[in-house]
């Protein structure tokens, strides 16, 4: 769960503890004639162990149950409405030190903190009696556990949805490798597929074409055949094992430019943000091998953001020119990208290089003003031809 805090979300309770720490150190000292020394103690602990439940969650349950019951004893014999549990802002710091360690390390340790600190709350009562109302301090300490179950409660379904979120982008990913895989099957099985069943049928027309062919010549050649045949449907049954939904065949067209829609839906279900600028561009508008580049390097643009920056929304640009595609994809840095994919290191920035090279475009990634920006440069119609046949002649 720590995994998934974002920076400033971490700079915030650093924030909360620092200004809680001083706020009750001085009410401490100020306003219930707690010792100098003594309240800065006990205000610094207390406050201190918010932003330890971020890293320590057990001891920062341990620091904070030392410090709020010590407090409530500096203050027993005062008579103060709300002792022992409901004095502000020591209840403002124990109950964010709860609702941290609801965020940080589940319910449950939160629930036996809590557990703990009725207890001692009980036990405090009992010998506050002395000094103060029996009935009183017991209220507040009810008052206390009731708001303290209600924020553990929120703080629990905060955390659920943050884990379901996090477990469906990371389905999300794990979809797209086994996608990656399945398109990587799919244009084998198209270049081989072509080329087997060229070998199939010239080797099965040899005899037909060339004279003098022997009995023995011609039982090889239909040999060959009959490999090249068999060899075409194993490739054919393990293509198909490599189907990505139930029922189909996994030999569906590659994707191109008309996928970039439902890509960008896609995306957003699973909650990132993506915000597209300008028109997509039609089918026929750009060369088929130049839409699927461009579906690509899409594709990974937004993952890439959706596994480094999830909190913040992508601007996906889209520019088609008489020559020329431009595509722009931006993020705003969150502080918590890897040093590989800012300096473009990363896989996935070599793997969009290289798809815009083979169509004859370019690409260019990196760190732009606290941005995260991919521009790709890619031609509407390829300058890659692929080389023509040239078949040999009979002899």
């Amino acid at each position: 769960m720590l995994k998934t805090w974002a920076g400033r979300g971490r700079l915030a309770v650093y924030v909360a503890a620092i200004v809680l720490g001083i706020v009750e150190s001085a009410i401490l000292s100020d306003e219930y004639s707690v010792a100098g020394g003594v309240a800065l103690l006990l205000g610094g602990a207390h406050a201190g162990s918010i932003a330890l439940a971020l890293w320590r969650p057990v001891e920062a349950a341990g620091l904070s149950l030392v410090a709020v019951t010590l407090t409530a004893l500096a203050m027993i014999s005062l008579g103060r409405d709300g002792w022992p549990w409901m004095v502000p802002p020591p209840t403002l710091t124990q109950l964010l030190v709860l609702i941290v360690l609801t965020l940080v390390a589940g319910w449950r340790l939160a629930a036996i903190t809590l557990g703990i600190q009725v207890a001692a709350g009980v036990v405090l009562v009992v010998i506050g009696s002395y000094w103060n109302d029996l009935l009183a301090p017991l209220g507040e300490v009810a008052n206390f556990a009731s708001l303290a179950l209600m924020l553990g409660a929120l703080a629990t379904v905060a955390r659920r949805l943050s884990e379901s979120r996090s477990a469906l982008r990371e389905e999300h990913e794990r979809r797209s490798v086994v996608e990656e895989k399945a398109r990587i099957a799919r244009e084998l099985h198209d270049v081989i597929a072509h080329n087997m069943s060229l070998i199939t049928v010239q080797a099965r027309s040899a005899p037909h074409r060339v004279d003098d062919v022997s009995p023995a010549a011609e039982a090889e050649f239909a040999e060959i055949a009959d490999l090249a045949a068999s060899a075409l449907r194993q490739m054919r049954g393990v293509l198909d094992v490599l189907r990505t939904e139930e029922g189909q065949s996994g030999r569906v067209p590659v994707p191109g430019i008309d996928g970039l829609g439902e890509l960008f839906e896609s995306a957003r279900g699973t909650g990132q943000r993506v915000e597209v600028r300008g028109d997509l561009p039609e089918l026929t508008d750009v060369a088929p091998e130049v839409g699927t580049a461009a579906y690509r390097i899409v594709q990974e643009a937004l993952s890439n953001a959706r596994r480094h920056a999830p909190s913040e929304a992508v601007g996906v640009d889209l520019t088609l020119g008489e020559q020329h595609l431009e595509i722009r994809v931006t993020n705003t840095l969150d502080g918590s990208s890897p040093t590989a994919e800012n300096t473009g290191g990363g896989h996935g920035l070599i793997g969009m290089r290289e798809r815009a090279a083979a169509v004859g475009g370019s690409i260019t990634a990196g760190s732009v003003g606290g941005e995260f920006v991919v521009e790709a440069r890619l031609p509407a119609e390829t300058s890659v031809r692929t080389p023509s046949k040239r078949g040999r002649k009979t002899p």
